[in-house]
C-alpha cells in the first residue's frame, strides 16, 4: 500500500500568514514532521519531528534530501498518512518536495502557501506606486 504525505507551508515566517488550508491539514494529520523548527511558524505544527539533525550530521545537502525522503515515506507507509510542514510554500525552492513527488512510493499532497517571492513581489508594487512609477 502506499503512503500518503501531505506537504504544507508555514508560509514566510509571520504565523499569521498561514493558510486556512494548511492549519487544517495540520490539525487533521495526527503524525506530523518539519523540515525544520527553525522558523518562525513551526510550532504550528507541533507536536512533529523535525529534521534539524538530519542538517546537523550530514555531509551534504543531498544526503539530508534523501534522508528526509525515505524517513517520510517509511512514516507514510507505517501510518498511512503522515503531514510534512515546510517553510514558505512547498511549491517554491524546495527541494525535498520536488523528490518525494517524484517518489513513487508515496502519494503526494500539495496544500499551497504564501511564500517570501509573495511578500517581496507586494512590497515592490506597493514601492513603485508611492514613487508613481
Amino acid at each position: 500500500m502506499t503512503g500518503r504525505v501531505v506537504v504544507v507551508g508555514l508560509g514566510p515566517g509571520d504565523p499569521r500568514l498561514v493558510s486556512v488550508a494548511a492549519h487544517e491539514a495540520i490539525a487533521g494529520t495526527p503524525h506530523r514532521f518539519v523540515r525544520t523548527t527553525r522558523h518562525p511558524s513551526a510550532g504550528l505544527a507541533l507536536p512533529a519531528r523535525s529534521f534539524d539533525d538530519l542538517y546537523e550530521q550530514a555531509d551534504d545537502i543531498a544526503s539530508v534530501y534523501a534522508g528526509i525522503v525515505e524517513i517520510l515515506a517509511a512514516a507514510a507507509a507505517e501510518h498511512g498518512e503522515v503531514l510534512y510542514a515546510v517553510p514558505g510554500s512547498p511549491l517554491v525552492a524546495e527541494r525535498t518536495v520536488e523528490l518525494l513527488r517524484a517518489e513513487p512510493r508515496v502519494e503526494t499532497v500539495v496544500v499551497p502557501s504564501l511564500s517570501f517571492l509573495d511578500l517581496a513581489w507586494a512590497q515592490r508594487a506597493a514601492t513603485v506606486r508611492s514613487q508613481g512609477m
